[in-house]
């Protein structure tokens, strides 16, 4: 069977990736536009600049916001989606193939990737490594603890047997059972696709947030096998990045306080300055 990171930029013993097309962008110059960061909500992590002022970013999904011991708020993604140091941006409404700058990757786990000889494709080197990340968002960045269907009520355990939901920016809502689980992954027989790295996974009977996206078969490719997505455990992601506490729905979001595998990468304009929390 053959597997794919939602998000990154490689594919692993049996992992393949999930990649996007490229797009030319024109120069912004437009004042930056407000866009919340929530569940489930788009972000481009920079993997490179071009001369032209364009970048090539990776296209992931936000997991859950997050609040660091002194209050601000960070966002909860994959790690295979960027390193440490990495700028993050959103697309800017109503501005084609143009990013707005939110912040920047402050820890990642980003683990190792290689290209499987076979298919060429991109996966993690090593299955069971840790993948998650966090992003510092710009002061001012409004955050939402949760968005649409996404209303995690408190940090949870996955089960065999739960009725779970995930959500990404190019799936969407989408549901199943977990199959398998451990202490820091969750096996689902959910289908995902590129983009879909770093989304949220909730359980349906109480709205716990679970874990992040990190990995899986594509489930738009033929011949790729039972549908399986891999999930990176949401508390041991909140433990390892510092004892982080979830910011649950009905917790006040306030806007001042600030967030296979195969990276889907295209082209932006990068509109903004950088400025850091």
């Amino acid at each position: 069977m053959k597997r794919t990171g939602f998000g990154r930029a490689a594919a692993i013993a049996g992992i393949a990736a999930i990649a996007g097309g490229v797009v030319a962008a024109p120069t912004a110059t437009a004042a930056p536009a407000s866009v919340t960061v929530a569940p489930g909500s788009e972000i481009a992590v920079v993997q490179e600049k071009t001369a032209d002022g364009r970048v090539m970013a990776s296209k992931c999904t936000v997991g859950f916001i997050a609040v660091r011991p002194d209050g601000r708020r960070v966002a909860m993604t994959a790690g295979h989606c960027g390193k440490a140091g990495q700028d993050v941006g959103v697309p800017a409404p109503g501005r084609p193939n143009t990013l707005q700058r939110v912040g920047v990757v402050a820890q990642s786990s980003n683990p190792p990737t290689r290209i499987d000889p076979e298919t060429g494709s991109a996966g993690p080197a090593d299955p069971l490594a840790p993948d998650w990340a966090v992003v510092d968002l710009q002061r001012g960045t409004p955050t939402a603890a949760s968005r649409g269907p996404v209303q995690p009520t408190r940090v949870g355990v996955a089960r065999v047997g739960d009725r779970v939901c995930q959500q990404g920016v190019t799936s969407g809502w989408k549901c199943g059972k977990v199959r398998a689980a451990s202490a820091t992954q969750i096996h689902t027989d959910i289908g995902a696709r590129q983009g879909d790295s770093g989304g949220p996974l909730v359980r349906l009977s109480d709205g716990a947030a679970l874990g992040l996206t990190s990995a899986g078969n594509r489930d738009d490719e033929p011949g790729a096998g039972p549908r399986v997505t891999i999930y990176w455990s949401i508390k041991d992601a909140l433990a390892r990045a510092g004892g982080l506490k979830l910011a649950t729905a009905g917790t006040p979001a306030p806007g001042s306080l600030v967030s296979a595998p195969e990276q889907s990468r295209v082209y932006y304009t990068l509109a903004g300055t950088v400025g850091r929390s």
